[in-house]
């Protein structure tokens, strides 16, 4: 049983006026309004937060650092984007990752909030903390930016970096054109320059003359050689620099990153 939502639950029914999302000035007010009840206070509030603190938080510590130390390991990030069986350097594992946790971040944590502060009686499986939704993630940072200046605005301005930050990576930069297939003012990508250079030999024969047949494409148009090369840096500069704002604006908003 979670006793945490069930506790919710019954102070509702004691208190059908109690909110489900509100700023804290909105919860003050009607906390102070609450307690005049002091009886229906007493066994809404008082008692279960007495045994929240006397039994549930000291059996969950215990049961937690057991799923820890046996089971859940929280402390390690799936990086969903990268493949577990290739290699890659340091550079591109920092942004991964750093990019997943926001990830992770919208479509767990945000998503959580949707669902138990926002939606009527979810079903039993969206309650559970590994339930992973990205539209339930935005709904909530949108509840955050219609906030404005009532809720407080840096959290209704963080909530909007947040979302720009996750559609870009999970939407916008994925659909950037591979570097290779990048064309040049001449109208030929890389791929296409390179692509028929021994293709009836195998692999081996194909490594030992790559050198030698780009030496040859080379001489024979350099021009062309040099339009798909100067095409090639150029994405590769801007792919970077649009990167590096990114994590940039990441690493900014980063004190945000709790619920």
């Amino acid at each position: 049983m979670n006793f945490t939502s069930k506790r919710v639950d019954f102070k509702k029914w004691l208190f059908p006026t109690m909110p489900d999302p509100a700023t804290m000035e909105d919860w003050d007010e009607w906390n102070n309004n609450a307690m005049k009840s002091k009886f229906k206070w007493f066994i809404a509030d008082t008692v279960p937060t007495w045994f929240a603190i006397t039994f549930q938080y000291r059996y969950e510590n215990v049961i937690g650092k057991l799923k820890s130390k046996y089971i859940r390991k929280h402390n390690l990030i799936k990086i969903n984007s990268l493949e577990d069986d290739v290699w890659y350097d340091s550079d591109t594992r920092l942004m991964h990752g750093m990019f997943q946790l926001l990830v992770d971040f919208v479509e767990l944590e945000k998503s959580h909030m949707e669902i138990m502060l926002n939606m009527d009686n979810p079903p039993r499986y969206m309650r559970k903390v590994k339930y992973r939704s990205a539209e339930m993630g935005i709904k909530y940072l949108d509840w955050e930016i219609s906030l404005g200046k009532k809720g407080g605005i840096n959290q209704s301005n963080n909530a909007k970096t947040i979302k720009e930050l996750f559609l870009w990576w999970k939407y916008d930069r994925p659909t950037r054109t591979e570097l290779m297939d990048v064309k040049g003012s001449m109208g030929m990508s890389s791929n296409e320059f390179y692509s028929d250079m021994d293709d009836d030999k195998n692999d081996k024969e194909r490594v030992s003359s790559m050198f030698a047949s780009i030496d040859r494409r080379k001489d024979k148009e350099p021009e062309l050689y040099k339009d798909v090369n100067k095409a090639y840096e150029d994405a590769e500069a801007k792919y970077n620099k649009e990167d590096e704002k990114m994590l940039i604006k990441l690493v900014k908003i980063r004190k945000s990153l709790w619920t």
